[in-house]
Parts: structure tokens; sequence; C-alpha cells
């Protein structure tokens, strides 16, 4: 059974303004702010006390479900995931869909690297990890890669009223694996919530600049695309 079912809903227009300052606005600002932050000296307070509090409260099933949540969340099994939804929309024809998402997902993760290398921020060093880490820290790329992925499957989604376990699910995956980060000391809180902000950014940009029906619902350009299109691209 296919997982990603083509509907046919009838398209109903959203304040193009009011998405693009949420989708765009938001979490680019949020971003930028974290990283003028971080590049700051001395900088964000609230950094050590949240992972410190996390220190305190760990157990061993805790620690047995962060490391679990870190093997599932990490690069590989994303690439993977996100290649067999491609593989999917492929096989559907619907190439358009694919190249959209591809960019989505794969643009974010190159922009994590470069991010990454650009800031060099050490990674926290409050205690002995489970698993530690030796790259850079800003942003998270597990958070980063997970949000991608959620939010690209959330735009799959979003016509079909059959798949609102997708917006349920995809988000609180990636939510818990940046909780998983934090519980584990390897990045500071600003690094999770930077690279989830960053991709969500990233991929409303992808979706609003190279998504037909996208252009139509965040810009005003454009139409609706016909249902022939939705089949075959």
């Amino acid at each position: 059974m296919s997982v990603l079912p083509i509907a046919r809903p009838p398209w109903r227009p959203v304040p193009a303004t009011f998405l693009l300052l949420l989708g765009l606005g938001l979490p680019w600002a949020i971003f930028g702010s974290l990283l003028w932050a971080v590049l700051r000296p001395g900088g964000l307070a609230w950094d050590a006390p949240l992972l410190l509090y996390w220190h305190r409260h760990a157990t061993p099933v805790l620690d047995r479900l962060a490391v679990f949540l870190t093997i599932i969340g990490n690069t590989g099994p994303m690439v993977g995931t996100a290649l067999l939804v491609l593989l999917e929309l492929l096989w559907r024809g619907q190439g358009r869909r694919a190249w959209v998402f591809l960019l989505s997902v794969g643009g974010s993760m190159v922009l994590t690297q470069v991010i990454k290398f650009w800031v060099m921020r050490p990674r926290p060093a409050l205690w002995a990890s489970l698993r530690p880490e030796h790259t850079y820290s800003f942003p998270s790329g597990h958070a980063m890669d997970t949000a991608a992925v959620a939010a690209a499957l959330c735009f799959l989604a979003w016509r079909h009223r059959s798949q609102w376990w997708v917006w349920a699910l995809a988000p609180l995956f990636s939510l818990a694996v940046g909780w998983a980060r934090m519980y584990l000391g390897v990045h500071h809180p600003s690094d999770v919530l930077a690279g989830w902000s960053s991709a969500v950014g990233w991929v409303v940009l992808a979706q609003a600049v190279a998504s037909p029906e996208m252009q139509v619902l965040f810009l005003g350009v454009g139409r609706p695309p016909s249902r022939g299109a939705l089949r075959a691209d």
C-alpha cells in the first residue's frame, strides 16, 4: 500500500502574508538571534543550566531512550528515509514533487555542514557523555536533519486528510531527537533550537520557491495545479 496517496481536496486560499511571516520570518528570526548570541563572547546564559537540569534527572531508562533516538535520528537513517520517500514519488510519476522534496531535505543537510564549519562552536563539556561527539556543535545536525525530513513530509501530506498522522508523528520525532541530544550533553539547547528553526525556514523557502502548489499558497502567484498535473506532474 502506498504511503502517499493522491487526494483532491478543494483549493482554499490562505493569507500569503501570514504564511510567509509564520513559515519564513519566524524560523529565520529565531535562527538569526541564536547565531548572533552564539557568536558573542559568553554565549547564551541558559544553555548550561538546561543541560545540567536534564543531567540531574538522568535515569538508566532515559539513557537508553536517548541513545536509541540518537541512533535512528542520525544522518544515515534520515538520508535513507528521504531516499525511500523520493523513490516513492518517482515511482508514482511525481517528478516535480520529488525534486522539491530533494531540494528541501538535501539542501538543509548541506546547509547544516556549511553553518557548522563557519561558526565552529565547540561541543559542551559539562560531563562525560554516553555517546561523545567530536565535530562542531552549532547547529545540531540531528535536530536539523530530522526537522527537515519532518517538514518536507508535512508538505507532502498537507493536502491529504488521511495523512494527519504525519503532522503528528514527524514533528514529535524531531522534538524527541533534539531532546536526546541535549540529554546526552553533546549539544547546547541553542544548537538544537537553531537546527529546528533553520531546517523549517529552509524547507519553507524551498517549497515557496520551487513548488507550484506552494507558490500559490505562499506567494499568491500562479494558479492551483490541475488534477492531471497532481496525478503525473
